[in-house]
């Protein structure tokens, strides 16, 4: 990643745009589809709404405020600052477009609305967390248990949202019940795949006799990143390297007719990744 794109990565007000815009897509879904329905959303939305829905007289923004104060302590002490504040900011945001965002998207079949609801949280969900924030308590604990044990925020979300569906069960139907589980499912799949949308790349091995060729012209002509890992045939035992790379989708042909131009007899393996970071490929985000 260059300089520039870096910079604006790291930029407040770009993260300040991801935030606001993933908030308001998170809403559209929300106000615009579920609500309609009584879905129940995930995490700290959907304990709020479940709340709500219990104790009608404290609105559901007011809900969701009360539940987010006490998790921001975690922030303020367990990240870091800026995370507190970019979180701050996205859940007063999300609190006020809850009761000043009114609209209704038309979808009447309940199916249909339980999937477009689906789609739209997560895509919101996964704008913000695209970010260098968060929308709110929960947000914190999924990026510590994402930084310290890999844990996939869609998986974590998933798992919290279980819970909520628990509690839920006594003051919503079965059926919607169901539907809300299959608009949370969509809303975690689309949230990884919004999240590995900028980071995903193709992994890629050539087996060659000439890998210094190879890995020449990848590295000084067309400006690949490259690695060889000398290896030997299984069979004859013959000295052979793998010439190791990561690429995209755009300049995956230009890869591979440089390799099968300087080895015809080269075996290429291509593989999907689900998020690569670090080096010069894709920095890191540091909360």
């Amino acid at each position: 990643m260059n300089s520039s794109l870096k910079t604006l990565s790291n930029s407040l007000v770009w993260n300040t745009f991801l935030l606001m815009l993933g908030a308001f897509v998170f809403i559209v879904g929300y106000n615009g589809i579920a609500m309609h329905y009584n879905f129940v959303p995930g995490a700290l939305y959907g304990l709020a709404v479940v709340a709500h829905s219990a104790i009608p007289a404290i609105s559901l923004s007011q809900w969701y405020f009360m539940f987010n104060v006490p998790l921001f302590a975690a922030a303020w002490t367990g990240v870091s600052r800026r995370f507190f504040f970019l979180n701050l900011l996205t859940m007063s945001a999300i609190a006020l477009m809850t009761s000043y965002v009114q609209l209704d998207l038309g979808i009447r079949d309940g199916m249909n609305a339980a999937i477009a609801a689906g789609a739209f949280m997560g895509a919101g969900s996964g704008i913000i967390l695209r970010s260098y924030g968060g929308g709110g308590g929960l947000d914190v604990l999924a990026v510590i248990l994402n930084r310290k044990y890999g844990i996939r925020f869609g998986v974590f979300y998933f798992a919290i949202n279980g819970a909520v569906m628990l509690l839920a069960l006594s003051r919503f139907s079965s059926d919607t019940i169901v539907s809300s589980f299959v608009m949370l499912f969509i809303s975690s799949v689309v949230t990884e795949y919004v999240l590995s949308l900028f980071n995903q790349r193709k992994a890629v091995r050539v087996i060659t006799r000439k890998a210094d060729a190879i890995v020449r012209q990848l590295t000084e002509t067309s400006k690949f990143y490259a690695t060889v890992i000398p290896a030997r045939g299984g069979y004859s035992g013959a000295p052979i390297d793998m010439v190791y790379s990561i690429t995209d989708n755009l300049r995956l042909r230009a890869l591979e007719e440089i390799i099968f131009a300087v080895d015809p007899d080269a075996v290429l393996v291509v593989e999907n990744t689900f998020s690569v970071l670090g080096g010069k490929i894709a920095i890191r985000k540091e909360y």
